[in-house]
């Protein structure tokens, strides 16, 4: 049985009209920021689903709606405001759109979560309907469970698995972490930071998100301690990196490596080593993660893991398109393999600290 905005306003208790205005994000009269959070609450957990047919055909677009749920796939980017600057993110982007065109699909929408509040963001996501859509970045189990009740076939792109019942595209940025961590062991470091994002810290709590715990679980398999001095909990861009570091080297204590979530964040961290006359790696070891194509360009040249990000991107397309045409029924799950790019900014070149 369909769940109708009776249901919700019953349970809210709140009128119809209400419930209307805020799924239809009203700024005539809009309701207030506690009505809207306990409705969206609501609409969560009871799953609702509008009836867009019905709403185009009240607005006269029903050829419209018809026209985008043919052959279109969505792309709903989830850790970033600014998507198509940012190097990781653009490039998987690259590959979405290259193979999805070369298979006779269109972008039905491109959207980041980061760029519009929730009523925006769900008026966006059921107003225009499309066979199915890849998701990027970190989340939350609410956010996905609201893209599962509204996007019928699902594929996720990243770093993480996530487990969430739908077919996944991964470069395991746990087995990742481990191999560029080890590479810093395999070089004599003990000391050993992380810059990055910490789960459970966020203002929301993200289910795909590994790399501190590679981070601590490498360390302890080497019986290494994970220095709660060394380690700084940032947003993954470089203005954070930088400050993170910067943060780090005020306390006069150093370690001689650091592990930076990504290649942004280490860019950010070697500025503010660079800035307090530090030597990298003589002095401070940084290494990054993701290979974007500035890495090769800084000075000196950052030591990181490739990802092949065109790659998850066609790779995506495709299994999602199969789901789209061919139904396969059990969740699958494509493993594409990273390596390791040895470049100046960990010694090895130098032999530094080599064991």
């Amino acid at each position: 049985m369909s769940v109708t905005l009776k249901d919700i306003a019953q349970k809210a208790n709140v009128s119809i009209s209400t419930v209307s205005r805020i799924i239809n994000n009203d700024q005539i009269k809009p309701a207030s920021k506690k009505t809207s959070e306990k409705v969206w609450k609501i609409v969560r957990e009871l799953g609702y689903v509008p009836n867009v047919n019905a709403r185009n055909l009240i607005k006269g677009q029903e050829g419209t709606a018809n026209s985008l749920r043919t052959k279109a796939i969505g792309c709903i980017f989830t850790s970033t405001q600014d998507t198509y600057n940012d190097p990781f993110f653009s490039q998987i982007a690259r590959g979405i759109q290259t193979e999805a065109a070369k298979r006779g699909y269109v972008m039905g929408y491109s959207y980041s979560s980061c760029d519009m509040n929730e009523s925006a963001l769900y008026n966006n996501i059921t107003s225009n309907r499309v066979d199915g859509a890849i998701i990027l970045g970190r989340f939350s189990e609410d956010f996905l469970k609201f893209l599962k009740n509204n996007i019928k076939t699902l594929v996720y792109a990243g770093l993480n698995y996530v487990n969430g019942g739908f077919d996944e595209v991964i470069c395991d940025g746990y087995k990742a972490v481990c191999r560029v961590v080890e590479h810093l062991i395999s070089l004599g470091h003990k000391d050993i930071g992380y810059i990055g994002s910490i789960p459970g810290t966020e203002k929301i709590n993200v289910v795909n998100e590994h790399r501190f715990a590679a981070y601590k679980d490498t360390m302890q398999q080497h019986n290494l301690q994970a220095d709660k001095n060394f380690i700084r909990n940032v947003e993954l861009s470089t203005e954070e990196g930088y400050n993170g570091m910067k943060e780090m080297l005020k306390t006069g204590q150093c370690p001689s490596a650091v592990f930076c979530a990504n290649d942004l964040v280490a860019i950010g961290a070697m500025k503010a080593i660079h800035e307090r006359g530090f030597r990298i790696p003589e002095d401070i070891a940084v290494v990054g993660l993701d290979d974007i194509e500035m890495a090769a360009y800084v000075r000196p040249a950052l030591t990181t893991i490739h990802v092949p990000k065109e790659e998850l991107g066609k790779f995506a397309v495709k299994i999602l398109i199969d789901k789209i045409e061919n139904g396969h029924a059990l969740p699958v799950r494509i493993d594409i393999p990273f390596r390791l790019v040895v470049r100046e900014s960990c010694g090895a070149n130098q032999g530094w600290r080599s064991m």
